[in-house]
């Protein structure tokens, strides 16, 4: 009895617990309700900020890269601050839709922005049952809510707050924009992580195309990438990424949006990226995208603008020959650093050249940083000396190795550049802009930076000459002179060769710097500088004797614009690179206006004969190498460079629609090959040129538009220079009286320095032969 009295105590107590359980269950739903509802009215009356408005709702603007492109619509870089490209609902491929409704929201056509039904089953299966594979609660358009609006900070209430102003937001949000448009608003603001924002930049970051050419499965990937951009990244962490893709096709076939064939075979094939970074530093010609920067700000006043606009900038590059003379290039720099590596295999950068490695050691970062800690000399040495693993930039491509910041700055003064550069020499636009071998390790722009110009500079000097009356077969004694009157200045040709007579043309033809010295002393060094600086060469230029040489510091843009003027016949060009800007709805805000007006610099007849020596120099001068080893078929007309001691090679050829220069050397003019044959221009400088022009012939739309022939030599023209180049003897029947009285009087001149020959020499040869005539 008594254990009966003690159950029924027990029951009525465990049932007063249980009412009392109930009881404070209810009164805490009823106090979460109560709670929510002064949240929810809190969130809509604004206590917790101001909701924004139908109008600030349709009028959303986001942050858009302003892209650059090629003349033939080619993505070049862009722009940015975030990586973004806004596009229309028609340029998205329907795989894409069709991934994104089935993964994130398959009730998307169904809801108004809220889905009550995902709710509760995220409540029931994800909350209650721990289901991990279902779907999360929030519908497309509030996770669009979230990309529009970023949520705030509440504290504690953080979560509830922006849940609920997100809910009002959507709901707002399927007001003013259709189903279609919410989709295309949420793609194009989504983040896949690595500062990449919508699908258009997304697509091209991992799969270098349009979103609107991306596959079912290429679709998938992309969309899988949303749950976790990081976690999912095909790049990153490809295993993740397959299986996660795998889910949005099952998904995807659930949905009714691809067979069950194709989600099977799908499955079975593994992730393909073309993965490409670009930007301002990374694409299709970097250092020209760096070069017209300011250019653009200055158009459009803002630098944020261009970084924020979404503008699409038109520029001039051929995106054809830009891509032919990279290559050319890479190709170039890489068999040249395997010669200069077995060049000088065995010494040590820093013994060879040790003013240069002191000089790059004290203005490298690693160096100042060290010093500004105050560390001493020593103590620096020591600590750079210590390997680090780092990735380092060979001309075979990127290497990551163990290496000191010692050896690394060796590495790096060793390591052979080049720039080069491309013209319309008709209309001025820029065509191909290359600073060097890769913008992210050596950001030094070589198309603007200046170097002595070599042998390039002589056609000036030459053009100067004919202006002024010299004729082109005029001969010159091929003799190493001593001009007293400019301090004993005394050139000697590179084959130390001084042997019988050339002509004007045949000094240029030949690059003798002993004619070319002659030429210009009897023309007067103030007018071949006025002449080059009317032809667009703005650099300081020595009015000396030794610029004809081209001892002065110049660009290669400078070069190839002045060059520009042989091409032309005469006549400057202005050279510029954007054609028009267009903002984000598509508004022309800038239109290059063609400047028509050229100086003319010499006559069209001057410029024939320009052309024609030029020519020469390319068929059997110092050039000819663009025929026989790279077999070039076009009319082309240039001229090599080699400076003192091998420091630089260039070689800038034009045609009458294309003038192309290439410069190659070291960052370091101390830093050089030891021979001409390996350190001329003709050997460095003039196969990239001559690769992209054979690019060029291959092509019958590009080779008809740049390749065109120069216009036939007039008959006047033609017997002017109707002479040999070279003559072992005095060729008298090439010359008239004044020419033979000038030859003899320098003989006379400089006949005595052979007095105490064993054998005849040059000008005893040359004395004999007037004896003879005048007997």
């Amino acid at each position: 009895m008594a254990q009966k009295r003690k159950k029924k105590k027990k029951k009525k107590g465990n049932v007063w617990l249980r009412r009392k359980l109930l009881s404070l269950l209810l009164i805490i739903v009823a106090a979460s309700i109560i709670f929510m509802g002064f949240l929810v009215l809190g969130v809509y009356s604004g206590i917790f900020g101001k909701l924004p408005g139908a109008g600030e709702i349709r009028d959303v603007k986001h942050d858009n890269a302003s892209l650059v492109l090629a003349s033939d619509g080619t993505l070049m870089g862009k722009y940015y601050q975030v990586n973004r490209q806004s596009i229309s609902n028609d340029a998205i491929s329907p795989y894409v839709r069709y991934a994104l409704v089935a993964t994130e929201d398959n009730r998307f056509f169904e809801h108004h922005g809220i889905d009550a039904i995902s709710l509760a089953r995220v409540f029931f299966k994800s909350l209650l049952l721990g289901n991990k594979d279902q779907g999360g609660g929030s519908t497309i358009s509030q996770q669009l809510a979230k990309n529009l609006f970023p949520r705030r900070e509440y504290h504690i209430l953080s979560l509830p707050v922006n849940k609920i102003r997100e809910m009002f937001i959507a709901s707002d949000l399927e007001d003013v924009y259709s189903k279609e448009e919410i989709l295309t608003l949420y793609l194009n603001t989504v983040a896949f992580g690595e500062n990449v924002y919508g699908i258009e930049a997304a697509s091209l970051r991992f799969y270098n195309k349009s979103s609107s050419a991306l596959s079912i499965d290429e679709a998938a990937t992309l969309i899988g990438m949303l749950a976790a951009n990081t976690a999912y990244n095909p790049r990153l962490y490809p295993e993740n990424a397959l299986k996660r893709r795998n889910v949005v096709l099952s998904r995807m076939h659930t949905q009714g949006f691809i067979s069950e064939e194709q989600k099977d075979s799908l499955i079975q094939q593994p992730i393909t990226l073309d993965y490409r970074l670009m930007d301002a530093t990374r694409g299709l010609a970097p250092y020209f995208m760096q070069y017209i920067k300011s250019e653009l700000v200055d158009i459009l006043g803002d630098d944020e603008l261009l970084q924020t606009g979404g503008m699409r900038i038109y520029t001039t590059i051929d995106a054809y020959i830009q891509r032919y003379a990279e290559k050319a290039l890479s190709d170039q720099l890489k068999k040249l650093q395997d010669e200069f590596d077995r060049h000088w295999q065995g010494r040590d950068a820093r013994k060879e050249h040790p003013k240069t490695f002191e000089r790059a050691l004290r203005n490298s970062e690693a160096y100042k940083k060290l010093q500004n800690s105050g560390k001493s000399y020593d103590e620096i040495i020591a600590e750079l000396s210590i390997p680090h693993k780092r990735n380092i930039y060979t001309h075979s491509g990127e290497k990551v190795t163990e290496i000191s910041s010692i050896d690394s700055l060796k590495h790096y003064i060793r390591l052979l550049n080049s720039g080069f550069f491309a013209l319309d020499p008709v209309s001025g636009a820029m065509l191909a802009w290359i600073g060097g071998a890769n913008f992210q390790y050596l950001p030094y722009d070589h198309v603007i930076s200046t170097r002595q110009a070599g042998s390039t500079f002589k056609p000036f000097v030459y053009a100067t000459a004919l202006q002024n009356g010299m004729d082109p077969c005029q001969y010159f004694a091929n003799i190493k002179r001593v001009y007293e009157e400019y301090e004993g200045w005394s050139p000697g040709n590179a084959d130390e060769n001084y042997d019988g007579f050339f002509s004007m043309q045949g000094g240029l033809i030949n690059s003798l710097n002993t004619i070319t010295a002659e030429v210009m002393v009897n023309t007067g060094p103030e007018k071949v500088a006025q002449l080059a600086r009317r032809s667009g060469i703005t650099s300081p230029l020595p009015e000396v004797p030794s610029l004809a040489l081209g001892t002065a510091d110049v660009s290669l843009l400078e070069m190839v614009t002045a060059y520009a003027v042989f091409a032309n016949y005469g006549q400057t060009v202005t050279p510029f690179s954007i054609v028009r800007i267009e903002d984000a709805q598509g508004n022309t805000v800038y239109e290059h206006t063609q400047e028509r007006y050229h100086e003319r610099v010499f006559s069209e007849s001057l410029g024939s004969m320009m052309v024609s020596m030029l020519q020469g120099v390319v068929d059997s001068g110092t050039a000819r190498s663009a025929r026989t080893i790279y077999r070039l078929n076009c009319d082309l007309a240039g001229k090599t460079g080699t400076t003192q001691d091998n420091a630089d090679g260039w070689f800038i050829g034009f045609t009458p629609g294309l003038v192309a220069g290439a410069w190659v050397g070291a960052e370091w003019p101390s830093v050089r090959f030891r021979t001409t044959a390996l350190g001329s221009g003709s050997h460095m400088a003039l196969p990239i040129v001559a690769k992209t022009i054979k690019s060029i012939e291959t092509s019958s739309t590009l080779r008809t538009k740049y390749l065109p022939s120069f216009k036939p030599v007039h008959d006047t023209i033609a017997a002017r220079m109707d002479c040999p180049a070279y003559s072992k003897d005095l060729p008298i029947a090439h010359l008239n009286r004044k020419e033979i009285r000038e030859l003899k009087r320098e003989v006379r001149e400089l006949e005595k320095r052979e007095e105490t020959d064993e054998k005849p020499g040059l000008f005893k040869r040359i004395r004999n032969f007037f004896r003879k005539k005048d007997k």
